[in-house]
């Protein structure tokens, strides 16, 4: 469907509150109604990137807008596990978000399940050891990401594991972008409300596939003591019990996005040759885009390829929207972001700062079709440091979700204007062009 530059944006969409000055890239959204034809699974895949990828069915895709609807869920299929648990995450903190966690893990151990967990040593630094200490004497299994070690080298700290994975029985699994803390909490429950993306996968392939990609991250870490159990593992069926807790437990609106049969691809850039796997699965993806290309990313400081890309998709005619965080934990990012923001408005890319609290997303969806929900930033850390995971999902009806939800949150950031950009004191230039000669080490 092509886009008419004479149509005015529907009601409720634009700058929020805010006068804003004139854009000369005209409307914000210059589609009116959703991509008018869906493709089949199929087309999808032929269309944006199979070759490359590998796919299995889900028997669901749940998209989870923030931690009031992804911990819920996460925490009702620990509680049903029966098998074995396996929760991987960069930051976990002693607060009441991550001590909810440590005790659903100590029940599930209760319970006769394996379970384990590996968090990023740099990450979860401030995690104490008493929090620890209670999760081994329950018979939980605990492993560090990449320690400070004698034995290893200094640079090997630069490595850091920053996928959020949990796999439940290997029949329910979950990732995206949120830590495990209280900064994600809702304001109204004394959290500071982050703004976030995950994704809750239903099926034994993908739970599988999630899961051997735990097992990678597992082998490379550093447990804390050996944990062997000679605990026979039950023979289970996880799914009616696992739905019969989330009907109870569960907080998702009514109007939750849940996909049925969805092809999904767990990408990982575990090994070294592997580096660039996620990075060419956004090019290719961009490259194809017909419509649209929604974006919203936490640290967005794109290298010159993928620059490339969206200003090439916006010359052709795509509506390109990119969502950065305007209050960022990490304020040295954004400058080193707005460095590059002259370049992408000149190109045709539509930029917009959330500015509500930290805007953490990692996920992109195109032409209605391709999702990408995980924990990739557009940075030099993802690309090259860090082990990072994403869930590509080849499905229409997730993607029109996840593209409902993006606008959503652009109706509620402030757009950054071109003329006013150019405007900014020279102090300010200075200072993001510091920042980005220092992107590499961010």
């Amino acid at each position: 469907m092509e886009s008419s530059p004479d149509r005015e944006p529907a009601a409720g969409e634009g700058q929020g509150k805010a006068a804003a000055p004139p854009n000369p890239l005209g409307p914000p959204f210059p589609w009116q109604e959703p991509v008018q034809h869906a493709l089949r699974h199929e087309q999808i895949l032929r269309r944006y990137g199979r070759p490359s990828l590998r796919f299995f069915r889900a028997d669901t895709a749940r998209l989870l807008v923030n931690a009031s609807q992804a911990f819920p869920q996460m925490l009702a299929a620990i509680d049903a596990a029966e098998a074995h648990v396996s929760l991987e995450t960069y930051t976990l903190r002693d607060d009441r978000t991550g001590r909810t966690f440590q005790q659903a893990l100590i029940r599930a151990a209760a319970r006769g399940a394996h379970v384990r967990l590996l968090y990023d040593w740099i990450g979860s630094f401030s995690l104490p050891r008493n929090f620890v200490q209670e999760l081994l004497d329950a018979g939980v299994a605990v492993a560090a990401f990449h320690p400070l070690l004698v034995q290893r080298p200094v640079w090997a700290l630069n490595r850091r594991d920053h996928r959020k994975i949990l796999v439940v029985d290997d029949a329910i699994a979950f990732t995206g972008g949120m830590n495990l803390g209280d900064e994600y909490a809702p304001v109204s429950d004394g959290g500071q409300g982050w703004r976030d993306t995950h994704v809750g996968l239903e099926g034994v392939q993908v739970g599988r596939a999630l899961r051997g990609l735990f097992e990678e991250g597992w082998r490379q870490a550093t447990p804390y003591r050996a944990v062997h159990s000679r605990r026979t593992r039950l023979q289970h069926t996880l799914r009616r019990r696992w739905a019969s807790l989330l009907r109870r437990k569960d907080r998702t609106p009514s109007t939750a996005v849940i996909s049925q049969g969805a092809p999904v691809s767990l990408v990982s850039n575990q090994l070294l040759r592997q580096r660039w796997r996620i990075h060419r699965a956004y090019l290719k993806a961009i490259r194809r885009a017909r419509h649209y290309v929604l974006i919203e990313n936490a640290y967005f400081i794109p290298n010159r390829s993928v620059r490339r890309a969206l200003i090439a998709a916006a010359g052709r005619g795509v509506f390109v929207g990119v969502v950065t965080s305007a209050l960022s934990d990490v304020p040295i990012t954004n400058y080193a972001s707005r460095w590059l923001y002259d370049e992408l408005l000149r190109g045709g890319v539509r930029l917009f700062e959330w500015p509500h609290s930290v805007m953490h997303a990692k996920t992109a969806v195109i032409d209605d079709a391709w999702s990408i929900v995980g924990s990739y930033n557009f940075d030099h850390r993802s690309l090259l440091h860090q082990l990072e995971c994403v869930a590509v999902i080849a499905d229409s009806s997730f993607a029109r979700g996840l593209r409902e939800q993006t606008l959503h949150d652009i109706s509620r950031c402030h757009e950054v204007a071109y003329a006013t950009h150019r405007q900014r004191p020279t102090w300010q230039k200075l200072l993001e062009y510091t920042a980005y000669l220092l992107r590499h080490w961010l």
